[in-house]
């Protein structure tokens, strides 16, 4: 299979809207892979709203990306266009057509998009081999999100989107950093020029004091939720969200399969034939059952 993520262009549309174009070949026919495409969209969070002739899904705004303050790009709203290809008969390229509600994207934030089209196309190749419970080792057979055996989530799947929601979360943590980092310097740089301006005697720095205070404060006061943004993302990002907590607990001395290695069945113990036990029954002598003493007529020496 020849895959690849190729980059197109992107640009600003009228309005506040962002283009993002991307490419992907995958593996089957154009009618299979339509029908696995809007399957892993739906898992990604988008709503599918055209199958025919393109897979067509769109996400809602959510969080603070409502106001327009949200450094996770992932928050804003989305239309998600896949143009579908026949290249073979068992290939298709798949052409990603991202429209965001945006005024510009950064370099990194194009790179979450790039790691979400990854993650919906990893989703759409996940074949039944790669459906096996990590807890339990049992393989799926359906296209259940959950173990039927232990209730845990299915490896592939859940692993693909803990890589998008820690790739996302990491981003939004460093743009709020960068974004700190860049008002404290402002502080900074204000504070040297008017205390430098204060001893070349261009300025007063009593007359000057009150501004001072105010300006540095309102700056403090912007970056202090910045900085409690990126501390609350990257703590999202670090925080393990592989296991279920409704779960069933793992059994001791359930053994973990290979991908392609069948559960065997216990070893049952053979039963003794039928005929055998009858004939055994019929033929065995009585135990325990003692002759009756005979004694001699006449004979009471014994007694006397």
């Amino acid at each position: 299979m020849t895959d690849y993520m190729e980059p197109m262009e992107s640009g600003i549309s009228y309005g506040q809207n962002t283009e993002i174009y991307l490419k992907r070949v995958l593996t089957g026919d154009i009618e299979s892979v339509r029908l696995r495409l809007a399957a892993a969209l739906e898992r990604v969070g988008y709503d599918i709203v055209e199958e025919e002739p393109h897979v067509q899904g769109r996400r809602g705004t959510r969080g603070w990306g409502t106001w327009g303050a949200s450094a996770d790009v992932l928050d804003y709203s989305t239309t998600l266009t896949i143009k579908l290809k026949q290249l073979s008969e068992h290939s298709t390229r798949a052409t990603f057509d991202y429209v965001i509600k945006h005024l510009w994207l950064s370099r990194g934030e194009k790179n979450v998009l790039v790691r979400e089209a990854e993650t919906i196309v990893a989703l759409a190749n996940v074949r039944s081999v790669d459906k096996l419970c990590g807890t339990c080792g049992t393989e799926s057979t359906d296209d259940s999100r959950f173990c039927r055996r232990c209730g845990s989530p299915m490896t592939r799947e859940q692993a693909e989107l803990d890589v998008l929601h820690m790739t996302a979360e990491t981003r939004a943590a460093h743009t709020s950093v960068v974004t700190s980092t860049i008002m404290s310097l402002v502080i900074t740089l204000f504070l040297v020029a008017v205390y430098a301006a204060a001893i070349a005697g261009a300025i007063k720095l009593a007359g000057f004091f009150g501004l001072l205070i105010f300006v540095s404060g309102a700056i403090s006061l912007l970056n202090l939720p910045l900085t409690l943004f990126a501390w609350s993302r990257l703590n999202r990002a670090l925080k393990a969200k592989t296991k279920d907590k409704h779960a069933l607990p793992r059994s001791n001395d359930t053994p973990t399969l290979d991908a392609n290695e069948p559960l065997a069945l216990p070893h049952q113990q053979s039963w003794p034939s039928i005929t055998e036990g009858t004939t055994e029954i019929l033929t065995r002598e009585p135990v325990g059952v003692k002759p009756p003493l005979k004694r001699k007529a006449g004979d009471t020496d014994s007694i006397n």
